[in-house]
């Protein structure tokens, strides 16, 4: 699948065939890379205008997240534990000694949050079909805005001066880029496999 054909299907807005005429008329003059900086504008820009037109819509995307978070967070207590047990210990079980490597119980949450937000980005995507990624920007934003209001919380909230060390610097990028994590998501969302073919459904 070629960079136009992608878009398209990231962004499946009336406007974007148009569009996509022109830049691929101007790209016959130009570089690569300011093809693939235009595809790249033209993406932002027309996820804006989409969020813009439908802004109930993009409320009931934050809405699906929120939920989606909700669900997949729901079990990750008790999974919490049992993976504590299993890489402090582990459990016996008949002639077999079940255990986890020590660090798995340091990396559990990280890959539970890496997880949780990918899923809520594909969710938004296969409800919002119609809409390509336009409605999983709306949620990456929350997210992000979230995310950086809790990290100035919890910095501000200590009594001492902040010493950044390599844990507190690892721990803000791992939790700055769940943004991220919720944006691949909608982008394996979009694309769906069926008979060997890639299919597209609007709402």
């Amino acid at each position: 699948m070629n960079a136009t054909r992608l878009l398209r299907r990231l962004l499946p807005s009336p406007d974007t065939d148009a569009l996509l005429g022109d830049i691929t008329e101007e790209a016959r003059h130009r570089s690569r890379i300011w093809y693939c900086a235009q595809l790249c504008a033209l993406l932002v820009v027309g996820s804006w205008r989409d969020v813009r037109r439908h802004p109930l819509l993009s409320l009931r995307a934050i809405g699906v997240g929120i939920a989606t978070l909700v669900v997949a967070f729901a079990p990750a207590s008790a999974m919490l534990r049992v993976v504590r047990v299993l890489s402090e210990g582990g459990y016996y079980l008949g002639p077999y000694w079940l255990t986890l490597p020590p660090n798995a119980f340091r990396w559990f949450p990280a890959l539970v949050n890496t997880l949780g937000f990918a899923a809520s980005g594909w969710t938004i995507a296969r409800v919002h079909r119609a809409h390509g990624v336009a409605m999983v920007i709306p949620w990456a934003l929350f997210v992000s805005v979230v995310l950086a209001a809790f990290i100035i919380m919890a910095l501000s909230a200590d009594t001492y001066p902040t010493i950044w060390t390599a844990p507190k610097i690892g721990g803000a990028i791992s939790t700055l880029s769940l943004p991220a994590c919720v944006l691949l998501g909608g982008f394996f969302g979009v694309l769906r496999h069926r008979g060997g073919r890639q299919s597209w459904k609007r709402m």
